[in-house]
């Protein structure tokens, strides 16, 4: 199937070291290309810089693109086009002018996607998008507002979104839903004229190809290699004494950590929370543990390294959610160390997660408890924990995923090479 190197430019809204779940999933997929000899680049935004510096991360060169100017310029902001698009564009088609023997330009989140799209197209290459969560069909990417998931951008819908996730006046919101059904319509038209559409899971498969029926979509999960996780651990541990339940991630509403908080305060489970990650809700949160006389400790941001030390080490990682979380890292990461996940059953996690047996899936207080009261046997622990490693080893390692994602990029270079370059196209 390969015949050759591919020269393969990964674009990327955010890139380790300072980043969340899909910066490491996009390091997991260069690591993996680079070891089966492919010619890696990463191209990373960066909002708070205004120039272009390069830099290399174990290996991988990382060229990263200043976003200052567009994201305090209100005439950007407010385009049909998310504010990143004029730059990122006109960046990669100077690169491509000076390195024109690129094969594949995969964009892998929201402010990379439509811009990497339009050049891969004027250029005749191989145009591959991966879908992390639901930006394509939703304003804010999440699908999820008013403390529930949003059936779709109706007017009334998009009014309340805007009213409550940037606190504008209904009235503004209502004036401004014209702009954002463009912004919303843009994204997708983009996405729906790529070579390759891939979701992570499919959940977010489900979601987006309802609303849009024409596009070219797969799945194909994240990477995660067991080995390297191992392998990125020192053996001391982190100062958590005793054993101790964890969750980590944005403290976001979408998040449910305050659901979480809840469930353990009628659960009234003796193992303290240790919760990684920071955000707008921690003072309210902080202000429920203090409410439900809960054992929490806030350790704020932590390294990629300290995470994965402390999930290690947990006597188990809880993973609220108020959302369909669309594929959790911190899921896969877990199960690869060995130590068992309580999810609530929404988005990917099912697929990822058999009740029971590699974890445990949750709607409510009762299956916390339930879940909580098996992990304190240990023989059951060990065994879920076990299962759990085997799950991420047999689905979702480097060896299994890469021939998928092979597959979806020599696809892309054939469909590009009979289409040819689309130089007037607009996306």
């Amino acid at each position: 199937m390969q015949q050759r190197s591919w020269r393969i430019w990964l674009v990327t809204d955010v890139y380790p070291p300072d980043s969340g779940g899909s910066g490491w999933s996009t390091h997991a997929l260069a690591l993996a290309l680079v070891d089966r000899a492919h010619r890696v680049e990463v191209i990373s935004l960066n909002p708070g810089r205004a120039d272009v510096a390069r830099r290399c991360y174990e290996g991988i060169e990382v060229a990263e693109v200043g976003l200052r100017s567009a994201r305090r310029d209100p005439r950007r902001r407010l385009g049909a086009r998310d504010y990143s698009f004029g730059l990122l564009e006109r960046y990669l088609t100077g690169r491509l002018r000076e390195t024109p023997d690129v094969d594949i330009l995969h964009a892998q989140h929201l402010h990379s996607g439509p811009p990497t799209i339009q050049v891969g197209l004027a250029h005749g290459l191989a145009t591959v998008v991966t879908i992390r969560d639901y930006w394509p069909v939703c304003l804010h990417g999440t699908s999820w507002w008013g403390s529930a998931n949003c059936p779709g951008c109706t007017t009334a819908n998009l009014t309340s979104c805007m009213t409550e996730v940037w606190s504008w006046p209904r009235p503004a919101a209502r004036v401004m839903v014209g702009w954002a059904g463009r912004r919303v319509r843009a994204r997708g038209s983009a996405v729906a004229s790529a070579h390759q559409v891939l979701a992570v899971s499919e959940a977010v498969k489900h979601r987006i190809e309802g609303e849009m029926p024409g596009a070219n979509l797969s799945v194909v999960p994240n990477m995660v290699d067991p080995q390297r996780l191992e392998a990125a651990l020192s053996a001391a541990g982190d100062g958590v004494s005793g054993p101790y339940l964890l969750t980590a991630g944005k403290l976001l509403p979408t998040k449910g950590f305050d659901l979480l908080l809840t469930s353990l305060g009628e659960v009234g489970c003796p193992l303290p929370l240790v919760v990684a990650g920071d955000g707008p809700m921690r003072a309210a949160l902080e202000r429920q543990t203090l409410a439900l006389e809960l054992p929490v400790t806030f350790l704020g941001w932590v390294s990629h390294e300290r995470l994965l030390r402390l999930q290690r080490d947990a006597h188990a990682v809880l993973l609220p959610s108020a959302w369909h979380e669309p594929l959790s890292r911190l899921v896969l990461e877990t199960m690869g160390l060995g130590t068992p996940v309580v999810a609530w059953a929404r988005g990917g996690n099912p697929e990822m997660i058999s009740h029971g047996v590699n974890g445990w899936l949750v709607d409510d207080t009762d299956d916390l408890a339930t879940a909580l009261s098996e992990l304190s046997l240990p023989d059951v622990r060990r065994r879920v924990g076990r299962a759990g490693r085997e799950r991420v080893v047999t689905c979702y390692a480097p060896d299994v995923v890469y021939p998928a994602m092979a597959t979806v990029y020599a696809s892309a270079i054939e469909t590009a090479a009979l289409a040819g370059p689309a130089t007037r196209r607009k996306v």
